[in-house]
Parts: C-alpha cells; structure tokens; sequence
C-alpha cells in the first residue's frame, strides 16, 4: 500500500493518523509545530476532562497515542505539495516524502501580507508558488516577499531558471543567513502596475520594476498549499465534500482549514473521516 502524509499535528492530523494506520496503512505526519491549539492554555470544551486540559498536554497525548501506534511525528516545516512518481511529493525544508495520498490539516492562517493591491494583481503578476509558475518569468525580473526559511526555498527554486531574483524581507530581518542572497529590507506600501503587476512601491517613495512577485511570507500554511496545488478554496479554506475530499482525488483537508466551526471536537471528527477515506483511497489505488 501507497504512503499516506499528513500535514499537521493538531486533533485533525492526529485523528487521521489514528484511524489511518489502524487500518494498516504507513502514515507519517509532519508539522512545525502544534499550531494554533498550542497557542492556547486551558481546554473545558471538550468532552471527558471534567476539569479541563492543557491545549500543550492534550497535543502531547495525541502525538504519543500515534507512535504507540506505529505513526512516524516528523518535526520540519513544509515547502510545498507536489506530483510525484507516487501519486504526490511532499517537500520540506530539510526533505522530500512520498505520499499516495496527503490529508492537509495545518490549520487556517493565510500568511498574505497586507499590501495594497495584492488581491488586485494575483495570477497577472502574484502568483504563491514558484515551482508552478517560475517558468513563465524566464529572463525577467522577480522577487520574493517573505524573511523566513520558507521565503529561501522559494528563492532557491526560482534561481535555478531565473537569473534576477530578490528577496523582498518587507521590513523585517531576514531570519536566514542571507550571505549570496540579494536581499531588500525595505518596507513594502503597494504594487502597482497596468493589467499585471510592473513594480513594487516602497514605504519611503522608492520603486522597483519587476515582472512578478512570489509570496512566502511566514510557513507555508492551508492557503499557500492550496493555491500550489490548485485546489478549490471557500474564502480563505479549503472546500471538501462530505468525505473531506478536495477536488483533486487523494488530496484531503481537515480541520480549521476547512469550512466550519473553528472547534477541537469537529477537528476530531474531520481527522476520523479524513483517515478513514485516505485509507481506502490507498487500498483502491495501490
């Protein structure tokens, strides 16, 4: 049987790691970190903890629960989703995994900054992935917006068939070592430009010209796989049917990167049915 990789550690990710290799299937799950769950203190809200849990203990249990059970916890942060020989390739920032089936459940942040315009000139210029689009920038000009380590990977993508990249920090200290990295720390106002994006406006009244710009700001969270996939989105979430399927078969989503309350009890609930769909999508597949 095919892989199964699983994005996210939260209740989602877990729960279909649970169920997923409980029906036999290799399941690995990758994640940063806890997510937004372990930004919180105290969970009461869910049920069999009569006096409540700590968010950093019930993420804790979850993660042991699944390599007691023979599920692989690989702490790295994600770089992207692609097709692979296997069915699906999902890159990191330190590897690269098989996967005949991928459940995203990473959550809900859209790491867009808040730049004027950039709604305005997405797909005539802004594009958030740099495999999927690098090629048609061939001998032009682009930058990066971004000033971490998922910034660095997109830039190192777009280098290898484009000779004018820059990385944009928009303000921030570049959270890389940025020796041999053209690098700009100038705070961004706007984008400008005629039908498709032509330059980046500075806060101080400086320009830049460019034929396009590549966001990587933060990680790369639900948002930002999604639109590398091409994936059908509702708002800023991922759209699934009742099988917490995507539109691209042997893609799953669960979680608060679906649509829906923002709860623990209905991550569970999406974790179960994700895993549980993988799993026979892999059985029919392999």
């Amino acid at each position: 049987m095919k892989k199964l990789v699983i994005i996210g550690q939260g209740p989602a990710g877990i729960s279909a790691a649970l169920y997923a290799v409980r029906g036999g299937a290799d399941v690995t799950v990758i994640a940063k970190d806890g997510g937004a769950l372990a930004k919180a203190e105290l969970i009461q809200n869910y049920y069999g903890f009569e006096n409540g849990i700590p968010a950093a203990l019930l993420i804790e249990r979850g993660v042991k629960q699944a390599q007691n059970l023979g599920v692989k916890i690989i702490k790295d942060e994600i770089a992207g989703i692609g097709f692979g020989e296997n069915g699906y390739l999902v890159k990191t920032m330190s590897g690269e995994y098989d996967a005949g089936a991928v459940v995203i459940a990473c959550g809900v942040s859209r790491n867009v900054p808040p730049i004027k315009n950039i709604d305005a000139f997405e797909g005539k210029g802004v594009s958030y992935c740099a495999i999927c689009d690098g090629f048609f920038f061939r001998g032009k000009k682009v930058a990066v917006i971004g000033s971490g380590k998922y910034a660095l990977s997109e830039y190192g993508v777009l280098k290898n068939i484009i000779e004018d990249v820059t990385i944009c920090t928009n303000g921030d200290a570049p959270a890389f070592d940025a020796a041999g990295v053209k690098t700009d720390t100038r705070k961004i106002s706007s984008f400008e430009g005629e039908g498709n994006i032509s330059e980046i406006i500075f806060e101080d009244g400086s320009r830049e010209s460019v034929n396009g710009v590549f966001i990587a700001c933060g990680s790369a969270g639900a948002f930002e796989l999604s639109k590398k996939l091409g994936l059908e989105m509702a708002g800023n979430k991922i759209a699934v049917n009742e099988k917490r399927e995507t539109n691209i078969p042997g893609i799953y989503a669960a979680g608060d990167c679906t649509p829906g309350l923002q709860q623990i009890a209905k991550a569970v609930c999406d974790g179960m049915i994700a895993g549980t769909e993988a799993l026979k999508f892999l059985k029919a597949n392999s």
